[in-house]
């Protein structure tokens, strides 16, 4: 037994001995592998995304970087996309779980269409596109994918062996993505870009937008339609969308809400439509259509433009939205004609002639509360006339009533004028080489004190510059009126100035032979 334990510590004291001689010994723990992803988003067409993967090189793809132009026939791809890597759940619905640990984890590709996410331990994650925080560039954005979510289990090995890791020999993955944006359309009447109106005449306008690929991703889906200054609003808007053969229409404070509709009879209105709460119930290809009335006032220009234009705001993004306008908006216009009244041979101005205002077909046109809007400044200066036959000048305490005849009246000056009269038709331009024009005409119903009635109608022409030398101008310039002739009574007539003084002569002539007579007489 002492053999045993005396054996034992000299063992022991070997051993001490041993590691004493070693010195320090440090302890160093194993340096944790980390993982570099190198996302690249490819944008392909609509087509090309729906059939891919096809033609060679389908096969091919490794984890390794690829050639974009062999393998996906493009070198196109989209910077401004949002991506963030989340851990893989398997117990959560989409499968998102915490947020990756790791250097960077989220961000948008760059200009090349890349982002890096490095700083990746070993485990499962699931790479997440945000639309909402994405931003792309000009008016498209972000519809149909494909490989998005991307699940990814690291480390992914290589074919030849061994893994990929970081730097060059990161593991290069593509989401893929096609783009696409809202179109959007308006007119006048149910084709139109062109239309003529009197003042006050009620038309309806008509928007409509075709609903793009990933409409449903869309935070961001309303309507502004901003009115010139000789348009008002006059109400009855409507919102309807048409989903393969069945047109649906929309409910107000439902579907969509509405600003700037109320009060009706609006000048320069703003009106917008946001039909946020409709977009998770529309599809591609689905056709949106807006249909308010609306009308010319007093405001307007004759012979300009009256548009009114629409903006649509979309987007995935609710921070980067985009507007998309129409190629060309619709317009209203209007016109008028001024006039002076001269005697035919001398050109002197004439007043106090009255003249029925007619259409070319002869029919009266009447007073309407927008004409008389319209005309206020002539109405005033009393070149209008309450009755046909006998001057009754209009004033601003004495003004026409809606539904009366329009009647002229010269002033002092022989002038007169009317405003508010559509011209040309439907699809003709307010001015330029596509506008148009419309005759009317006048009959006097009362000439000037000492002159003949004309007998036969006056016709005239309204058009882009019959009342405004060039509407499109910032300063107008009135154009030049046209003349309206009399000519004076002269002999031989019928009970006017020029057979009372041939009465007058012939008594004083009988006279005469009579006293000379009688003369002769004694």
């Amino acid at each position: 037994m002492k053999k045993l334990s005396y054996f034992l510590f000299t063992a022991l004291a070997a051993l001490a001995m041993i590691f004493s001689s070693l010195g320090t010994v440090t302890a160093f723990a194993a340096t944790e592998q980390t993982y570099d992803i190198v996302l690249t988003k490819v944008k392909l067409s609509e087509d090309n995304l729906k059939n891919f993967p096809k033609g060679e090189g389908k096969d091919s793809y490794t984890g390794a970087k690829l050639d974009s132009r062999t393998y996906f026939g493009t070198e196109d791809t989209l910077p401004g996309v949002f991506f963030k890597v989340y851990q893989y759940s398997d117990s959560a619905a989409d499968h998102i779980g915490a947020a990756a640990e790791g250097t960077v984890v989220e961000g948008k590709t760059d200009s090349n269409g890349q982002i890096r996410f490095t700083g990746l331990k070993e485990g499962k994650y699931i790479i997440v596109e945000d639309k909402t925080k994405s931003t792309i560039a000009g008016k498209e954005e972000l519809a149909n994918s494909k490989a998005v979510p991307l699940v990814v289990e690291l480390p992914v090995y290589k074919a030849e062996g061994g893994t990929f890791t970081t730097g060059a020999n990161a593991l290069y993955v593509y989401p893929k993505n096609s783009v696409d944006e809202p179109k959007i359309d308006k007119v006048v009447n149910e084709n139109d870009k062109h239309d003529t109106a009197q003042v006050g005449e009620t038309k309806t306008f008509k928007i409509t937008s075709t609903m793009p690929e990933g409409i449903a991703d869309y935070k961001v889906l309303n309507f502004e339609d901003t009115f010139s200054k000789g348009l008002t609003y006059t109400g009855n808007l409507e919102v309807s969308v048409k989903s393969g053969g069945t047109t649906t229409k929309l409910t107000e404070g439902t579907h969509y809400s509405t600003t700037g509709t109320s009060p009706v009879n609006t000048k320069e209105a703003t009106i917008k439509v946001d039909l946020k709460n409709y977009i998770a119930s529309l599809k591609a290809g689905d056709v949106i259509t807006i249909t308010y009335n609306a009308v010319i006032n007093e405001d307007a220009v004759m012979g300009a433009a009256n548009p009114n234009n629409v903006k649509l705001t979309y987007g995935n993004n609710p921070n980067e939205t985009k507007d998309k306008t129409p190629g060309e908006n619709p317009e209203l216009h209007t016109g008028g004609k001024r006039f002076v009244k001269k005697d035919k041979v001398s050109g002197d101005t004439l007043k106090d002639a009255i003249f029925e205002l007619q259409g070319n077909d002869g029919t009266a046109i009447k007073w309407t509360a927008a004409l008389i809007a319209a005309n206020k400044a002539a109405i005033e200066a009393g070149q209008f006339s309450k009755t046909a036959d006998t001057v009754t000048a209009t004033s601003a305490t004495v003004p026409p009533v809606a539904g009366e005849t329009i009647y002229l009246l010269s002033d002092a000056n022989g002038a007169f004028e009317i405003k508010g009269l559509a011209y040309g038709t439907v699809g003709q331009a307010a001015n330029g080489t596509d506008s148009g024009s419309t005759d009317y005409q006048l009959v006097e119903t009362k000439a000037p004190k000492d002159y003949s009635k004309l007998t036969a109608p006056v016709t005239f022409t309204v058009n882009a510059g019959s009342y405004q030398k060039d509407p499109t101008k910032i300063s107008l310039g009135l154009a030049d009126p046209d003349r309206v002739d009399n000519s004076k009574i002269t002999i031989p007539q019928t009970g006017g100035i020029g057979s009372v003084a041939v009465i007058v002569a012939g008594l004083a002539i009988v006279g005469l032979g009579f006293i000379m007579k009688k003369r002769m007489a004694k």
